[in-house]
């Protein structure tokens, strides 16, 4: 029996708080007459034999919402209650949400254009699974900068490995000889132990893995490239991650931002049915999240 359903806010992107607002819309439920896999490009095709409108046309409030301090987010915070329940054949089957929007009323004026930057994780065919990391606590400066040093990091898990793409930004410039080198940290636990030369510049990571980037830091102090031929690693393990770079002469070095994230499931994708954890409790030791998951929960 559905009587609800949710969505997350997206933990990812780095966007704040977002106003409220109240959307004009309706919900119908049905069981679709094929597979999710089959599903069809004309979306009427793919609408049951006997639609259910659980939530008649109506204004839902939807509160305003923060940026999830923990990826992915912990609740499903806007919810679309229905005023009827749909009931699930006991063989099961793919259900069909058919989600009419018709207006809004937001703090800017009625029928605005607005995102209240729902997840929405992407899915492969071919096997490969891809977990972004999600950026919290501060980084430090490079030596002789304001800026702190962050940085962006993507988990692929493929058939027999796994890789991580590196971005760096505002780290230790290169002079020109090659010796400014990035680094990356992963640990099994958060930290904030500092750096012992710079009590400023702490570890945010326990850091049991150091890995040597290939290549060298830009004279802006950028760095992209992909750390490959890592195991692949288990399935829902959290790792606490931290990429920095360091000029191997003058030992000036900076730290990023923190990165988390929940390594993906194994198997083959798109998954016919996923589990987040327990439910929609995403803090539970089992199960895992990844970008291979549901972005909706139903009640």
């Amino acid at each position: 029996m559905i009587g609800a359903h949710g969505y997350r806010r997206d933990a990812i992107g780095v966007r704040g708080m977002v106003p409220g607002l109240s959307c004009d819309l309706q919900v119908t439920l049905s069981m679709a007459p094929h597979a999710a896999a089959a599903a069809s490009p004309t979306f009427a095709d793919n609408i049951g034999p006997s639609p259910v409108v659980v939530l008649p046309r109506q204004h839902v409030t939807i509160p305003p919402t923060q940026r999830p301090q923990l990826d992915p987010a912990p609740q499903f915070e806007v919810v679309i209650p229905y005023t009827s329940t749909f009931q699930v054949p006991l063989g099961g089957g793919t259900l069909c949400v058919d989600i009419e929007v018709f207006g809004n009323v937001t703090p800017n004026g009625d029928d605005r254009n607005v995102s209240v930057y729902l997840d929405a994780h992407r899915q492969y065919g071919d096997g490969r699974a891809h977990q972004r990391g999600f950026r919290t606590l501060r980084g430090c400066p490079a030596p002789g900068s304001q800026t702190p040093c962050y940085a962006n990091l993507d988990l692929w898990r493929l058939a027999s490995s796994s890789e991580i793409d590196v971005s760096i930004r505002k780290g230790v410039a290169d002079l020109g000889g090659g010796t400014a080198r990035a680094f990356l940290t992963i640990g099994n636990q958060r930290s904030s132990a500092p750096w012992p030369l710079r009590p400023g510049c702490p570890f945010h990571s326990s850091a049991e893995l150091w890995f040597a980037l290939p290549g060298a830091m830009t004279t802006s102090g950028s760095y992209d490239a992909t750390l490959t031929g890592l195991p692949v690693l288990p399935a829902g393990l959290r790792i606490w991650c931290q990429a920095g770079s360091i000029d191997v002469t003058t030992i000036a070095m900076s730290f990023s931002d923190a990165v988390t994230m929940i390594t993906p499931p194994h198997g083959a994708l798109p998954r016919t049915c996923s589990r987040i954890a327990d439910g929609d409790d995403v803090t539970s030791t089992a199960g895992a999240v990844s970008a291979a998951v549901p972005v909706m929960c139903f009640y």
